[in-house]
């Protein structure tokens, strides 16, 4: 399938940048997560829900059209995974 949508985008399979889509939230996991175990997650078990969470690698443009779907039907809030900890600090106490 991913064939039939290079030769109709006419880009190389090489030049098409690939992102991580999440299933599921990562806000949420790192919620329910952090209520599991009854205290603010350390940086290495953040890391860890990351690593170990189910993703799918898209296009750029797969992604985008992925995401526009999604929101059309409930908005989520998508973070970095590459800033992770991060987000996870700023967003932590505003998460329900």
């Amino acid at each position: 399938m991913l064939n039939w949508l290079r030769r109709q985008t006419k880009i190389p399979p090489d030049e098409q940048r690939k992102v991580r889509v999440y299933l599921n939230p990562l806000h949420a996991l790192l919620h329910a997560a952090e209520k599991s175990k009854g205290s603010p997650l350390t940086e290495a078990e953040v890391l860890q829900v990351r690593d170990t969470t189910i993703a799918i690698e898209m296009t750029e443009e797969q992604a985008a059209k992925f995401y526009v779907s999604l929101d059309a039907q409930v908005e989520v809030y998508r973070m970095n995974p590459d800033r992770i900890w991060e987000e996870w600090q700023e967003i932590r106490a505003h998460v329900t």
